[in-house]
């Protein structure tokens, strides 16, 4: 790499710390940053209902970035402003931002950041800019056109994002890195077995037991997983973990009475390995009936279940497919419960299968470490940065 990148300022718009995780993967992206050598910075708005905890602290990283807290106005939590109250957040923290970098940055740094109107903005000052997509823009076609062919790189998080982007905006393939999502190795391969992490999260022994770790939102299919444990024999346990208060309470509503059904609810960060190494099965049952789980996500679980050393059982649709395959995973159709309890009972019963497709899918993932897609990164830009 070239030596012009002195600094990364990384930009981003959501409450940091929080439960959601793009929060974690601002953080987890400067932590890698970090770890190549570079000043890394993260601007974020200080906004209400971030937790109050140390971004490293809660979130187990190391110190080697620093956080800048930037003015907003936020009044999210009243109900009939939040849609305004969200536009006027954004385009004040957009304004401050690049007020803030004019100031404290130069032009031979990175400004990195996945929230649009921020990296529109700084187009105009800095040559170094990079911006991540991570959804796919279904509206405002003009406005994305002009910031696609205005920042100098465009890092997009899964192959058919990145083909749709040429096809539909004309962008250079030049400029394009393709980088899916990541995962911290350490973090989630634990040195724990089974009977003892059921013993410290007090779930039974004799169960053979299915862990779904994440939000409980419509498109990531955890009613399939439920109507699928309806239909498994009463010695499966099918444990939910994740997902915020409301979506807890409406989803205890729905299946809280089932018999092999444990929702627990939000835990904290650093429980979750725990909870995914207690499986014998990890559970991505994302739907093909939205595109943001059939084409848009690249999914972190994924990732953080491969390194978990447990088998999986993920849907067939093209977002997951590009990671998972019949050689790392036991495959399904997606909005099928019946096939989904199948895919379920093969992977307790063929052990054969699960030593196979477990240690294949462990491999598979050590290419998608935060570092070494943060290395990828910096190599891609650091040949073309602009003194």
């Amino acid at each position: 790499m070239k030596s012009g990148i002195k600094r990364v300022f990384v930009i981003f718009h959501g409450r940091f710390p929080s439960e959601k995780a793009a929060s974690l993967f601002a953080a987890k992206e400067c932590e890698a940053f970090g770890k190549m050598g570079f000043l890394t910075t993260i601007l974020v708005p200080r906004r209400l209902g971030r937790f109050k905890a140390d971004p490293q602290n809660y979130y187990k990283l190391e110190n080697n970035f620093e956080v800048r807290y930037l003015p907003t106005i936020d009044i999210l939590n009243i109900g009939f402003l939040k849609g305004f109250s969200f536009k006027l957040s954004f385009l004040l923290f957009s304004l401050v931002s690049f007020i803030y970098l004019i100031f404290k940055a130069s032009k031979q740094d990175l400004i990195y950041s996945n929230e649009s109107l921020p990296t529109l903005f700084l187009t105009f000052y800095f040559p170094n800019t990079l911006y991540e997509l991570h959804d796919f823009p279904e509206g405002k076609k003009f406005f994305y056109k002009l910031l696609f062919r205005r920042v100098k790189y465009l890092l997009v998080t899964n192959i058919w994002k990145t083909e749709e982007v040429i096809r539909l905006f004309g962008v250079n393939r030049e400029k394009i890195i393709c980088e899916r999502n990541a995962v911290e190795v350490k973090d989630f391969n634990i040195p724990i077995g089974k009977e003892e992490a059921r013993d410290k999260l007090n779930l039974p022994g004799d169960k053979k037991i299915i862990v779904y770790t994440g939000h409980l939102y419509s498109w990531k299919g955890t009613d399939v997983l439920a109507e699928a444990t309806k239909i498994l024999p009463k010695d499966y346990l099918t444990v939910f973990v994740g997902g915020t208060k409301d979506d807890v309470d409406s989803f205890k509503g729905k299946y809280g009475g089932v018999e092999n059904i444990l929702i627990v609810g939000h835990k904290e960060r650093g429980e979750i390995p725990l909870w995914q190494k207690s499986a014998d099965v990890l559970v991505l049952p994302n739907t093909a009936k939205e595109d943001i789980s059939k084409y848009y996500t690249s999914p972190m679980k994924l990732f953080e279940y491969m390194v978990s050393r447990r088998p999986i059982v993920a849907t067939d649709i093209p977002s997951v497919r590009e990671i998972a395959n019949n050689e790392n995973a036991i495959i399904v159709l997606p909005d099928n419960p019946n096939d989904l309890a199948e895919g379920i009972k093969k992977a307790t019963s063929d052990k054969n299968l699960v030593g196979e497709i477990t240690e294949k899918a462990y491999s598979d993932v050590l290419f998608h470490t935060w570092e070494r897609r943060a290395k990828r990164i910096l190599d891609f830009v650091g040949g073309k940065i602009e003194p």
